[in-house]
């Protein structure tokens, strides 16, 4: 011990402390200096991290972009209720719903309207997908006739008050379907008539008239005339 003791010398102690003081100064220093630009790219690997270390408040903002993300990584389970837009959405991504694919089948909706007086001649009131409707005011009464551009097409019409129906299971290019039906019941007369093609394209008509021998129509305005025709044609 007492030989110990002669060696341990002033300067013995002091460079000692000297280097102990260094170690741990630079350790600190490491421990508090060391930012990203001193470490390596790529060298902390996700195994590297302890789980859970990285929060959304770590992550700088609009830095995680679509290519950074992985195939599959967020499902729905992971989206936010109530977070997605209509504007977020890739409409034509979308499958279209079962209940509503015959819907999306419907072409057009026609308005008819047709006023005319005595002796006027004939009008073309409806051309839509192969049906073309003509009318004329004739003496005492309307003229419906109906053709189709479209050959073996099926076309029927039945009128509301009295039930009186009529059909063409072969209309050809070049017939005439008399869509009246000569009705003289009441001072109007209503029609639904239904129009087939051969491609399951459908038009269905719904209409009235006023007779000449029962207007006129529009009485003491400047739209007054002797016959009327009006209704809704759609197909699809």
């Amino acid at each position: 011990m007492q030989k110990i003791r002669k060696r341990i010398t002033y300067a013995n102690v002091m460079s000692s402390i000297a280097v102990f003081l260094v170690l741990g100064g630079a350790s600190a220093y490491a421990a508090k200096k060391i930012g990203s630009n001193e470490i390596k790219g790529n060298s902390i690997t996700t195994g590297k991290l302890k789980k859970n270390a990285v929060t959304a408040s770590k992550i700088k903002q609009n830095s995680i972009t679509t290519a950074k993300i992985k195939n599959g990584a967020v499902d729905g389970s992971k989206v936010k209720d109530g977070s997605l837009t209509g504007a977020d959405i890739n409409v034509s991504t979308l499958p279209t719903v079962p209940s509503a694919a015959k819907a999306t089948k419907t072409e057009q909706i026609a308005h008819i309207f047709y006023t005319a007086n005595e002796g006027s001649g004939k009008q073309t009131i409806l051309n839509l997908s192969g049906l073309t409707i003509q009318a004329t005011c004739g003496s005492g009464e309307v003229e419906l006739e109906a053709t189709t551009s479209v050959s073996h097409s099926v076309i029927d019409a039945v009128t509301a008050q009295d039930n009186d129906n009529d059909g063409n299971i072969d209309f050809n290019v070049g017939e005439v379907f008399d869509l009246d039906l000569a009705h003289f019941e009441g001072p109007t007369q209503m029609y639904t008539a239904q129009y087939t093609r051969p491609d399951g394209v459908d038009v269905v008509v719904i209409l009235h008239d006023v007779n000449s021998s029962d207007g006129p129509v529009f009485q003491g305005t400047p739209q007054q005339r002797d016959c009327l025709v009006s209704g809704l044609a759609f197909t699809s």
